[in-house]
């Protein structure tokens, strides 16, 4: 009887637990479950040096939010990279809220998302051109560890910035997570300070050359944390024409709207653009995905500061074409040498001058002495 007994009460204590436990082991597995979907995010341990990271920054990205839209594996992509980066930022998957907003991939159209968030997107795996989207996104490619872009890595002129990753889903959501940490660890950055210093300092100054593939580079989270003094927008070639100085905030669609599947979309949000489609090269494009809008829109929790962190110029269009940090409006540095050479020229001179014996002072006519002796007609007689 007390062995029956025993035997009841041990199967309903492990009942219970098994009943304690089911929410714990169905929370387990929907994480495992969210790793798992989430294949192509990698410990950034080694190529990212998170630790190094967040030594450098003094925070992992606590207090900003990040919003993560599109299709829900690409979503799970993004939200792993976020979290393993930047794990103290709060991420909200399949919605548009917060400082920070993923577009994890090209089933929504950027140009659906308003507010002032940062708008991060990935620039899509078709192989091909990337659809017109735009100013002031961040449009993001997938890099091998080489250092060079992913076959599957979409390409454009509007190409941003470059992540490593399987695929541009995972490559934003490092991008976004360096963006957190920076807007954590600089609250009155300007959003468009920080993606400048993510361009900015991917080869550890400013003047990163830009092209189609990679944008300005792979980032470097190290290197933009620790850049000091801070990157200056207008140093960086071409950059006026994807973040425009005092961009009004985007206005978006409406949540119940479908947008065009191709570079029709952004035009007809009434976004501007600022560069023509790469379409037009003649390359063949892989198929769009129908892109539809965001399900919601940023709130205005968290509105950037607008204030620069640099006096705002004329626009680098004219450096980019250069090739250099000069141009209108600015003091040439050519000129101030210039002006330093005549400076030191006219004053060694001068000192020459002052170096030079004075002549002995003469006398006047009426002291001069009369000549004595013989007086030689300068002319001799031959001898005899």
């Amino acid at each position: 009887m007390l062995r029956r007994t025993l035997a009841a009460l041990g199967c309903a204590a492990l009942l219970a637990g098994l009943a304690v436990g089911a929410p714990a082991a169905a929370r387990a597995a929907d994480r495992a479950a969210v790793h798992a979907t989430a294949a192509s995010c990698p410990d950034p341990g080694f190529d990212l040096q998170a630790s190094r990271l967040w030594d450098a920054a003094g925070t992992k990205g606590s207090g900003v939010t990040i919003g993560v839209v599109g299709a829900p594996d690409r979503v799970a992509e993004a939200a792993c990279a976020i979290s393993a980066l930047a794990p103290d930022a709060t991420v909200v998957s399949g919605s548009a809220t917060g400082a920070i907003v993923v577009v994890a991939d090209t089933s929504v159209d950027p140009a659906s998302i308003g507010g002032q968030a940062l708008l991060i997107a990935a620039a899509g795996d078709t192989g091909g051109p990337m659809t017109q989207r735009p100013q002031g996104v961040v449009n993001v490619a997938s890099a091998q560890v080489t250092k060079t872009a992913q076959p599957s890595s979409a390409w454009g002129e509007q190409m941003t910035l470059a992540a490593f990753g399987n695929d541009t889903s995972t490559a934003a959501g490092y991008v976004a997570a360096l963006a957190a940490i920076l807007r954590a660890d600089h609250g009155d950055w300007p959003a468009r300070q920080v993606v400048a210093q993510m361009a900015g300092s991917i080869y550890g100054a400013s003047g990163a050359r830009h092209d189609d593939r990679l944008g300005y580079g792979v980032i470097q989270p190290v290197q933009a944390v620790s850049t000091d003094p801070p990157v200056d927008p207008e140093s960086l070639p071409g950059f006026d024409a994807l973040f425009p100085v005092n961009q009004p905030p985007r206005t978006g669609a409406s949540p119940s709207t479908r947008s065009a599947p191709t570079s029709a979309a952004s035009g007809a949000s009434g976004a501007p653009s600022s560069n023509s489609s790469t379409a037009a090269t003649g390359s063949p494009s892989a198929p769009q995905t129908p892109q539809t809008s965001a399900p919601g829109t940023t709130d205005t929790a968290n509105i950037w500061p607008t204030k620069p962190v640099f006096p705002t110029g004329p626009s680098n269009g004219s450096h980019a074409a250069a090739g250099s940090g000069g141009g209108s409006g600015g003091f040439s540095p050519i000129l101030l040498i210039g002006f330093v050479v005549i400076l030191a020229g006219g004053g060694y001179v001068l000192w020459q001058r002052r170096r030079q014996p004075k002549p002995a002072p003469g006398k006047p006519e009426a002291e001069w002495e009369a000549p004595s002796g013989p007086r030689h007609s300068g002319y001799s007689p031959p001898e005899e």
